[in-house]
């Protein structure tokens, strides 16, 4: 097997690769042969002209007859410490090739790149409107899909770029224009590698960047491309979770808590063992027997409006469940919890995607007790009073357990 070195020119608009493949034929007569990509280097010409040279490798088995084209009168094959007269360029070339070569394992990135994984990668935007209301497109191909503006990166494109690009591709509107002062900063809100799977068969990154605020004015501007979309609308992230698979609920769960932290997450899917959750609900309990609730806001944009519920929220940048649990408490009640435990996932029918569930006992006062800036009332109720008040059907699963281990605490027996 031999290696075989010849150049030339790319002609206007001619892609690379054909183009080594198109100089090998005419100077040499060799067809067929698969062509690596190795390296390129940039030097002056005898013309005094800065020239860009793409150097590729083939593998000619021995014994193929070489062809050579009117331009040339001979060939040989050489060793490179034993090359005829050539151009120092050319010496280099060959030298760095052959040094390459003698690695064990080596071989040139055009091929090295065949053996790994190779992701597909799009770029979008996160679009609220003032209510914070996220902006969100229905795919017209697959009607159940709804997208954030973006789309794939083409040739020579960023992420970024990309995004800008299918936004307005999408919307109608220059991003850019609308809002340039967040545009500008190009913040980068999540990355989110997903493994090939049913869904696509590749490897996927996205790139998620922040796209501002959209006013009303601004909102009646858009126009949709039939071809792609064809309905937008902004709704809140609990009204999301009705519109969109668990899945795609949970990858927008993600990109909204990486927006809240102000800091870039990377995230994947499928998410690591123990990180796949959204949002935490604490059941706290003191030795009375009585269990901390929450009377929320009776607003339509948010989960069990008017309810009485344990404490409970999102998760905030890479919280663990129980950083969170800790944290919405003292936000919600003004207290400090420890020796937090795990009580079973909730089933989908209760009412909590993506949500960890806790339980702590507190021996604190009620005077401790403080309502944050969220809800209207915070309060201990007796686990036997409970259901007396307007509650999420959940609570009917979970009071038994947390009956039992105040059971377990006081040493009664039933």
């Amino acid at each position: 097997m031999r290696t075989v070195h010849n150049a030339g020119g790319r002609e206007d608009g001619e892609p690379v690769p054909a183009g080594a493949a198109r100089e090998l034929a005419e100077e040499t007569g060799l067809t067929g042969l698969p062509l690596e990509y190795a390296r390129s280097l940039d030097f002056t010409n005898q013309r005094g002209l800065r020239v860009r040279q793409f150097v590729f490798t083939a593998v000619v088995p021995d014994g193929t007859p070489i062809v050579l084209s009117p331009d040339h009168d001979g060939h040989q094959w050489a060793t490179a410490d034993q090359l005829p007269p050539t151009s120092d360029g050319q010496r280099t070339v060959i030298e760095w090739l052959t040094g390459r070569l003698a690695l064990p394992g080596w071989r040139p990135v055009g091929g090295y790149v065949t053996t790994i994984a190779r992701p597909s990668s799009y770029g979008c935007f996160l679009v609220t409107d003032p209510q914070g209301r996220v902006l969100g497109m229905r795919s017209a191909i697959n009607p159940g899909v709804w997208n954030l503006p973006g789309g794939n990166v083409e040739h020579g494109e960023t992420p970024f770029a990309a995004a800008l690009r299918e936004a307005q591709e999408e919307l109608g509107l220059d991003l850019a224009a609308e809002n340039p002062e967040v545009i500008a900063r190009r913040r980068l809100v999540a990355v989110i590698h997903e493994q090939a799977g049913t869904e696509y068969p590749l490897p996927v990154c996205g790139y998620v960047f922040d796209g501002g605020v959209l006013t009303a004015e601004q909102q009646a501007r858009i126009r949709l491309d039939p071809a792609e979309h064809t309905e937008f609308r902004f709704d809140t992230a609990h009204d999301w979770r009705s519109r969109m698979t668990p899945a795609h609920y949970q990858r927008l769960r993600q990109v909204l808590r990486a927006h809240r932290s102000g800091v870039p997450l990377y995230l994947e899917r499928p998410t690591r063992d123990g990180d796949d959750f959204e949002g935490v609900l604490v059941f706290v309990t003191d030795r009375a027997g009585r269990l901390l609730m929450h009377l929320r806001e009776d607003r339509p944009d948010m989960a069990w409006p008017g309810y009485w519920t344990p404490i409970g929220g999102w998760r905030e940048a890479d919280e663990s469940a129980r950083e969170s649990a800790v944290r919405e408490v003292r936000e919600e009640a003004g207290i400090e919890i420890t020796g937090l435990r795990t009580l079973p996932d909730p089933h989908h029918d209760l009412g909590l995607p993506l949500t960890r569930v806790l339980h702590a006992v507190w021996d604190g006062p009620d005077g401790d007790l403080r309502l944050g800036d969220e809800g209207l009332a915070v309060r201990m109720v007796p686990l036997d009073e409970v259901l007396d008040l307007k509650v999420p059907p959940y609570l009917h699963h979970y009071l038994p357990l947390l009956a039992a281990a105040a059971d377990q605490s006081t040493g009664r027996t039933s």
